[in-house]
């Protein structure tokens, strides 16, 4: 796990986001914005003050982007190495005993895309997932933040992006409804605080 720090009145997110973890069950996620004076943990439901999180390192635009490494596999335990010759120099058995390979270390992936609707029509939501989607597709509630909700699409348990076209299934059901929400959003997910800069920033500058 990488080093985590306290966070405090300087702290910054970045553009890419930190991980932050929480303090009473050591979970970890990532977050895009700290506009937030407390915050309930998705694993253990603990409501957390700010300062009590700790964050982690900036994610940088290299960490972003796939490596290549050489992989020397022998029964259930693996070592790693940029280059074949410093693999070869980990190796505590004769090579002939591994199965050397070169793989594809994925970088940082952007997040899925997740339907982010007023909270007061989480009820909505589920009775759609229960009655409309096909059969092992269904919406999963993941926060809740002020009046915001985010639900994840999920198929067969699997994490997936929301399907464009299925957002939109959804608004008709909403609208055959006369049911208008004050928010819907098809997004990237926002992480932690449900931050939307496209919403939000607009707000403090009017303030």
């Amino acid at each position: 796990m990488p080093y985590f720090e306290p966070i405090t009145t300087t702290t910054r997110p970045g553009k890419c986001g930190r991980l932050v973890c929480c303090p009473q069950c050591k979970h970890v996620v990532r977050a895009y914005a700290l506009s937030f004076s407390s915050l309930e943990c998705q694993n253990c439901k603990q409501m957390v003050n700010k300062y009590q999180w700790s964050i982690g390192p900036a994610v940088t635009p290299r960490q972003q982007k796939p490596s290549r490494m050489y992989k020397a596999q022998r029964g259930k335990s693996a070592q790693f190495a940029k280059t074949i010759n410093e693999l070869l120099l980990r190796l505590s058995h004769p090579a002939s005993e591994y199965t050397i390979t070169r793989e594809t270390i994925p970088g940082w992936q952007r997040p899925d895309l997740v339907l982010i609707i007023s909270r007061k029509l989480e009820a909505t939501v589920n009775f759609f997932s229960n009655n409309f989607l096909p059969e092992g597709h269904s919406f999963e509630w993941c926060d809740r933040s002020g009046s915001r909700s985010i639900f994840l699409y999920m198929v067969n348990g699997e994490q997936q992006d929301l399907p464009h076209r299925t957002f939109q299934e959804f608004k008709v059901f909403l609208s055959e409804r006369e049911i208008k929400p004050d928010l819907i959003m098809h997004r990237e997910d926002p992480g932690l605080g449900i931050y939307l800069p496209e919403l939000d920033e607009a707000v403090m500058e009017v303030l």
